[in-house]
């Protein structure tokens, strides 16, 4: 025994998180059934199981052979595309409208109509002996007869008839188990319904063919009603060529268009000078004469003759000085007068030609303007005649051309009639006037249908196959234990904190289980601790907890073995551990490190021992055990006294982490009394063992405490069990052995 230093400040335990206490732990996601798991679990049983159903199917494949075989017989038909409808002549037939005909023969291959045909031939029994043997009666007078009408209800159901997919093909079959019966059963539905057929077409080639010559009728009384009022209209136009007086029209046209533009602009010339020469002529400050006019006036012959009489007066008064004759002279004087007198003669006979002149120009003007405006008026009156001529023409061209089309169009319809009616005569006499030809006979089956090998073998072998997986599946449905770590997701809001693969299986080695950390610390095992440390630590580290229980739901379940690797784990970390035996009922952790029971805990509670008497080292560094103590002071009511409470405040202040390990929870209560004193717990599943509806039991029990609840720590999980265990803990220990 050694002692333990102790603190001189006692440090009360943590309170643990109001948020903590109160939020559910969080799920992982729903879990499933694994079925990869499954399968490497049960390969080697599905393995075997599909063995066994292939020999079955061999088996049954050679007993069907013997005592149920079947022959198939079948008869293929052609279905050819229909012709155009005589009241579409330039519709062509649908896909839709050839898949329902293809269906509608499909249901009259098996209707009652053609199989009825086929029961009440007297030569059913006689080609169809086995078929029809079953179907002999006795009747009242003790003669012998053929049941009719349970044949034609047994044909019904296994006479078939189908459309072979993405083709016009249409198979008809039938199965017997004489392969000659079978085919003369197919024989017979053949003949009857290609008997229907033939009835079928010819009635109907026949309506189509009067519908095709009354459609012809018709097509021609229309054409002669055309034509007759094509030349009608030709007539009324008075035209042999009507395109030639369009054109012609068009040209005269566009001629009068151009003159009414040339006589509009002369017409505005002379309106313009007729302004001007009016305002001229109202002018009350007389008229202003243009230089032109001027010089025409002075071309007047009066004006000429005035002017050369001027000149010979002026002349003659220029040499009257040189005779002698002065300008007091009375001759001078008279020649004088005479020259002024003609000169305002030649003045007042300028004015009045002027006058005269600029008035027959006005008056010319005028008449001018209103000859130009009777020519407007007049090329008006001629545009809107071509015009109106114009459309008439283009109308009556329209109206013929219309009747031109619609004529074309006649003869074409004519056309393509005429040459459905002579196709139409001409297939009422071929095997193709139904549209349905046939494309290959019946013939006696060379090959069983019904048993087949490659149907019967894969057949047993799947059915087996399913009817164990299902059997399986049930049984992992039914079977509530924890198998694997996945399956602590399908309870509801738990945690995983971890697993510990079997001791048993660790590649490293066997040995003591409760001491794996430090007996085999390459072993697999070992490192499984190592990861729940990771786990635990950063969750402690967190919300800074010291104290942690560690129980388990049934016994052997392994909580020892997990509280001791654990401890073992946090020392090598060098974290200052105490782990303490508060399992009064069967204590373990003395044995597990070859120390004495007592002192321990129920001596420190009793008030036998101190802590430090009672707490002992271990040979690892960092590790001492507080081991249950005498069994005369055990009693399991101290577990939930404040007594505890003080004590678990005392060691976590001297510890960095106190583990305790407890009675299984379906031995005592004692887990979920000291998880109220401690800061955390978790619980330990055996694999293989505990039922999930025990560990959620437990689970809310201890989630309810004071303490959080950090999880579940799945223990011994073997690799049979399946899903990636096996792999991955033999590349594990590879890894480390390398």
């Amino acid at each position: 025994m050694t002692s333990v230093p102790m603190s001189s400040h006692a440090v009360v335990p943590a309170a643990r998180p109001v948020a903590a206490q109160s939020a559910p732990s969080p799920a992982l996601g729903g879990g499933t059934i694994d079925p990869i798991r499954l399968v490497n679990k049960y390969k080697w049983l599905l393995g075997i199981v599909a063995g066994v159903g292939a020999v079955v199917g061999v088996i049954s494949h050679v007993v069907l052979t013997k005592v149920y075989p079947m022959w198939t017989s079948a008869a293929i038909f052609n279905v050819l595309p229909a012709t155009r409808d005589v009241a579409d002549p330039v519709g062509t037939p649908s896909q839709e409208e050839m898949s329902r005909f293809m269906m509608t023969e499909v249901r009259i291959l098996t209707s009652a109509q053609v199989l009825l045909k086929v029961v009440e031939d007297p030569a059913l029994p006689i080609n169809a002996p086995t078929w029809a043997k079953q179907y002999m009666s006795t009747g009242k007078d003790g003669q012998p007869f053929f049941d009719s009408a349970k044949a034609l209800k047994d044909l019904r159901d296994d006479v078939r008839s189908r459309v072979l997919p993405g083709t016009n093909l249409i198979e008809l079959s039938y199965a017997w188990h004489d392969k000659n019966d079978a085919k003369a059963i197919v024989q017979q539905v053949r003949e009857k319904y290609m008997a229907l057929l033939a009835t079928r077409g010819r009635e109907g080639l026949d309506q189509n063919i009067a519908a095709l010559k009354s459609t012809l009728r018709s097509l021609d009384d229309e054409a002669a009603g055309l034509s007759l009022q094509k030349d009608t209209l030709i007539s009324q136009g008075q035209v042999d060529s009507i395109d030639n007086r369009v054109e012609a029209s068009r040209n005269e046209l566009s001629l009068v268009k151009q003159q009414l533009i040339e006589v509009q602009r002369a017409l505005d010339a002379m309106r313009t000078k007729l302004a001007q020469l009016q305002a001229e002529w109202d002018n009350p400050g007389g008229i202003v004469y243009s230089d032109e006019l001027r010089d025409s006036v002075d071309k007047h012959p009066q004006i000429l003759e005035l002017k050369t009489m001027i000149q010979r007066l002026e002349t003659d008064l220029r040499s009257l000085p040189e005779n002698g004759i002065d300008r007091s002279h009375r001759q001078y004087r008279q020649v004088e007068s005479h020259l002024s007198a003609t000169r305002q003669k030649l003045d007042e006979q300028r004015d009045v030609q002027l006058k005269e002149a600029f008035a027959a120009e006005l008056d010319m003007t005028r008449k001018s303007v209103a000859s130009f405006e009777a020519q407007q008026k007049s090329l008006v009156e001629k545009d809107t005649a071509t015009m109106k001529r114009l459309q008439d023409l283009a109308r009556t061209q329209s109206r013929i051309k219309d009747v031109e089309t619609r004529l074309a169009g006649i003869g074409q319809s004519r056309t393509r009639v005429a040459d459905d009616l002579a196709t139409l005569t001409s297939r009422s006499m071929s095997a193709s006037a139904n549209r349905v030809i046939e494309l290959e006979r019946e013939r006696a089956a060379n090959e069983l249908s019904f048993p087949q090998l490659k149907i019967m073998l894969p057949a047993g072998v799947a059915l087996f196959v399913f009817l164990t997986a299902g059997v399986v599946l049930l049984m992992e449905i039914v079977d509530q234990r924890v198998k694997s770590p996945s399956d602590i997701t399908l309870i509801p809001r738990a945690r995983l904190v971890g697993w510990v693969p079997d001791a048993a299986e660790d590649p490293a080695g066997q040995g003591a289980v409760e001491t794996a950390f430090r007996d085999r610390p390459r072993g697999v095992v070992a490192e499984s601790y190592r990861q729940l440390r990771a786990a635990i630590s950063k969750r402690l580290q967190q919300a800074d907890h010291r104290t942690i229980l560690v129980a388990s739901g049934m016994p052997a379940s392994g909580a020892t073995s997990v509280a001791s690797n654990l401890a073992l784990a946090f020392a090598a970390a060098d974290k200052k551990v105490l782990l303490i035996d508060a399992n009064f009922r069967r204590p373990g952790v003395h044995r597990v490190f070859a120390l004495p029971e007592t002192p321990g805990l129920a001596d420190v509670l009793g008030g036998q021992r101190e802590l430090a008497q009672a707490v002992q080292a271990t040979t690892t560094p960092n590790l001492d055990i507080l081991p249950a103590g005498s069994k005369d002071q055990r009693v399991f009511e101290r577990l939930s006294t404040e007594a505890m409470g003080e004590m678990l405040a005392k060691v976590r202040s001297m510890y960095d982490l106190v583990l305790i390990d407890v009675a299984p929870a379906v031995v005592g209560g004692d887990a979920v009394a000291i998880a109220h004193r401690c800061d955390a717990s978790v619980l330990v599943v055996r694999a293989m063992a505990d039922k999930r509806g025990m560990v959620a039991r437990i689970k809310n029990e201890l989630g309810e405490t004071r303490s959080e609840f950090l999880g579940a720590i799945v223990n011994g999980v073997k690799a049979s069990t399946g899903g990636y265990l096996k792999s991955n803990i033999k590349t594990a220990h590879e890894y480390q052995a390398s």
